[in-house]
């Protein structure tokens, strides 16, 4: 498959040809047979369907023979010009397609591979993973009915028209027959859509194969789709993984993760860039989405003119498929390889672009111990990889594909870090000493569904940009159980990077580190080239982090320490407790409200100062450090209604003062400018005098309006759901989510009487406040427990009396 396919770059039939140069459709096939240099076709659904821009490079270099000349062609006329002709006198590009992604479609357009869905989408696709997959599949594969799934989701959202047309009509299903011919319509709606686009699809074979029982069972799949009001793709995958798992033996990469990756390899690039990203294993396109709303925004934190090219190889047709699907209704142009070969195994120009300034992967893993064969093949900077383990192949190809000042992020099994292994230590030794190692993040146990192989993510840089030091993060203990996996939330992705950037930003970085400035806890060490020569170059955190956590902080003390925090956790929650069971709402405490008359409504600007952070040119990388006196809002920092104090970007005091129409007062409402749309937050005291990104938007009720509404009322109201989705609807762009004042403007607001606002706040509020203590005490909870167990179970504690018990096993032996 050629790169790169495009919505400009369509794919064509052979009648389309011939119409396109104004021959007859027997002269296209003449062509193709005594012609060598004629297009390759791609097959479709037993069809052969070229690209546009193949053909058209043929055609011009192909003349029209002086007898075929129609009326005002000059001799010398190509069939590329007649083409280009008919199509400037108004006839459509053939092939072209007649609307634009996404038009019409009543989803809520995703933003990133992370997106959480709203509980009624959740049920909605558990449901359809439930019964009805044997029900409509039959002797299909479960990976036909999941075809089914993504099918209907694509039309849902890229071609609405058509999708509402189909569902009108299953609507209608009363016959095993009619069923059947539904099926083949929507897989042939898809592929016809995707070929308008420049994909080759054969979606409709894979849904001929389906044998639904009854009619009735496909009309409850149609009707079920209907239903969903946001992008699902990535949960249906979810879904798809935990009950039946990829007939290839694929699993796709948790969306947290694919996240935390995304932002680490991008964290030194400023707005605007990188140019350009490259999965060499894109599994279902997840890095290449994130990169593409992660990288969105320019300088003046507005949706970027010139796009992020994305590029991505893939080896097996299924997935290739599901993962085009996926990028098209994220508005990311489907640039996807679908390649037989390891990506070292291809000599160069290979790819679009010899080199990358972004590369993102979960490669396939090796974990049999390599034998002693040596790989003769193949150009190794950093040493020759055994011929039978490709982990390292895979680092030493994501290293070489880096731009100058590139960062790659990949994902590696632990074992590769301190392998035994002649070779491989060879390869560890020369990635430590070149400095081309900059992070290693040990990820929790059973992330993935096939696999519960444990792993780390690698951030890796280009060697003429080297670091001084690794830093290794331990985040084994993070994340929540369900079902057989474990499952890492968007927060701990947060405080996964907030843990980076408090080390790497940290003064004197080769100082010893114990734990980091984010909460909760992540224990890390930033180890120096010597520290991992004496190592012997092992790139497992677990060889670092434990140990010199062991050495830096005194067991006993952390226990200590960890026992008065719940403690004190504790009785801050019996006090807001019975705080909390005073309020109107809560509790006992009286019914809901009951209005006489419904609430008066008043537009946003109406009600509010709305005014949009500086611009880039104001406030660029070049004004902010991680030293000046005063903190910058970004939306990073907005975070459970509130602003976070990590303020891990600053300016000087003259810069505030220059900005000072940016500053942030007591009780505005912060709100997301450019970027993933998240729910808004409110300024406390103590962050009066900060400023405002460019990336954000400030509320601000004067005092003329604060007899009609309540700065806290008004924040609650935005943070609600179907607000948050208001404004996520509303945000200019697919990939590049962006918010305009105006458009902020616009939502309206219910009054009710001041009294009503108060009481409704103070409800809000108090709750707020209670979920706070219990996260609290929650956290105090784990913190103990795991310094109790490293206490009891570590393997040299010897606790001093009065602190806590001797093991049991040391007192039974001395019997």
């Amino acid at each position: 498959m050629s790169y790169p396919p495009t919505s400009e770059d369509p794919l064509l039939g052979r009648a389309q040809i011939a119409t396109l140069a104004g021959v007859s459709r027997p002269t296209v096939t003449a062509w193709e047979r005594q012609e060598t240099d004629f297009p390759s076709p791609r097959r479709s659904n037993g069809q052969d369907y070229f690209r546009r821009s193949e053909i058209m490079d043929w055609l011009d270099r192909r003349p029209v023979p002086s007898g075929r000349l129609t009326s005002g062609e000059p001799v010398g006329t190509t069939y590329g010009t007649r083409a280009r002709k008919g199509e400037e006198v108004g006839e459509p590009p053939a092939g072209a397609t007649k609307h634009r992604l996404g038009t019409g479609s009543p989803y809520r357009m995703p933003t990133g591979a992370v997106d959480e869905p709203r509980p009624e989408n959740r049920r909605i696709v558990t449901d359809l993973m439930g019964s009805l997959v044997d029900r409509v599949r039959g002797a299909a594969s479960v990976l036909d009915y999941l075809n089914l799934l993504l099918c209907l989701h694509y039309l849902r959202g890229a071609a609405a028209d058509r999708f509402e047309t189909l569902a009108a009509r299953a609507r209608a299903l009363n016959s095993l027959d009619d069923a059947a011919q539904l099926l083949r319509d929507v897989g042939r709606a898809a592929d016809e859509d995707m070929r308008g686009l420049g994909v080759h699809s054969s979606m409709q074979e894979a849904l001929e194969r389906l044998e639904p029982r009854t009619a009735r069972d496909l009309r409850n799949v149609v009707d079920a789709m209907s239903r969903l009001t946001e992008d699902v793709f990535g949960l249906i995958l979810d879904e798809y993984e935990q009950r039946a798992a990829l007939g290839s033996g694929e699993f796709f990469t948790p969306r947290p993760v694919v996240r935390l990756m995304t932002r680490l390899a991008c964290s030194e690039f400023g707005p605007g860039e990188p140019e350009s990203v490259y999965d060499p294993y894109a599994r279902d396109g997840g890095f290449l989405i994130e990169a593409m709303a992660a990288c969105a925004v320019d300088k003046d934190g507005l949706p970027r003119k010139d796009t992020l090219r994305t590029y991505g190889e893939t080896r097996r047709a299924d997935t290739w498929r599901l993962a085009t699907m996926n990028l098209l209704l994220h508005g990311v142009p489907p640039a996807l390889d679908l390649k037989r070969a390891a990506p070292w195994h291809d000599g160069p120009g290979r790819a679009p672009l010899e080199s990358f300034d972004i590369v993102l992967t979960n490669p396939p893993f090796n974990m049999s111990d390599p034998g002693r064969e040596e790989r003769h093949e193949g150009q190794w900077a950093y040493g020759a990889p055994p011929l039978d383990n490709d982990n390292l192949a895979w680092v030493q190809h994501c290293l070489a594909k880096l731009r100058k000042r590139g960062r790659a992020a990949i994902i590696m099994p632990n074992k590769s870090g301190n392998s035994g292994h002649k070779a491989e230590r060879v390869i560890r030794r020369n990635l430590v000493e070149s400095g081309v190692v900059d992070c290693v993040i040990a990820l929790p146990a059973q992330l993935f569904t096939r696999t519960a192989v444990p792993v780390s993510v690698w951030i890796l840089r280009h060697p003429d940009n080297p670091c001084d030091g690794t830093l290794f993060l331990d985040a084994r203990r993070m994340g929540a159980k369900n079902g057989s996996r474990r499952v890492l939330s968007a927060l701990d992705a947060e405080v996964l990077l907030d843990a980076y950037r408090a080390h790497r930003n940290a003064v004197g970085a080769t100082s010893p580190l114990g734990t980091t400035t984010a909460k909760p806890y992540v224990p890390a060490a930033l180890v120096s080239p010597e520290e991992l020569r004496r190592s012997d170059y092992s790139l497992n955190p677990l060889d670092h982090v434990e140990r010199r956590s062991d050495e830096e902080r005194g067991i006993e003390q952390e226990l200590v320490s960890a026992r008065e925090r719940l403690s004190d956790a504790e009785e801050h929650l019996r006090g807001i407790q019975d705080a909390a069971a005073q309020l109107p709402y809560v509790g006992d405490h009286g019914p809901l409200l009951r209005r006489d008359q419904p609430a008066s409504m008043a537009s946003l600007d109406s009600l509010c100062e709305i005014q949009a952070g500086p611009s880039y040119s104001k406030l660029g990388k070049k004004q902010r450090s991680t030293h000046g006196p005063v903190p910058v809002v970004f939306p990073r920092h907005l975070k459970d209604r509130r602003i976070s104090d990590d303020a891990d970007e600053r300016v000087t005091e003259e810069t505030a003062r220059r900005l000072r129409n940016f500053e942030l007062r007591h009780k505005d409402i912060v709100c997301v400018r450019s970027g993933a749309i998240v729910p808004p937050a409110l300024v406390q005291q103590h962050q009066a005098g900060w400023l405002m990104s460019p990336n954000v938007i400030r509320l601000r009720v004067p005092e003329e309006q604060e007899d009609r509404l309540l700065p806290e009322y008004l924040l609650h109201y935005m943070c609600l759901d179907e607000s948050v989705a208001w404004m996520r609807d509303r945000a200019a762009a697919t990939a590049a989510p962006s918010l305009r004042s105006e458009s902020l403007g616009s939502m309206r607001i219910p009054l009710p009487e001041l009294a009503e606002q108060q009481e409704i706040v103070a409800a809000l509020n108090g709750l707020d406040e209670l979920d706070r203590a219990h996260l609290a005490v929650a956290a105090s909870v784990r913190r103990t427990r795991t310094v109790l167990a490293a206490a009891l179970l570590g393997p040299s504690t010897e606790p001093s009396p009065g602190t806590f018990p001797r093991r049991r096993f040391e007192k039974e032996a001395s019997l």
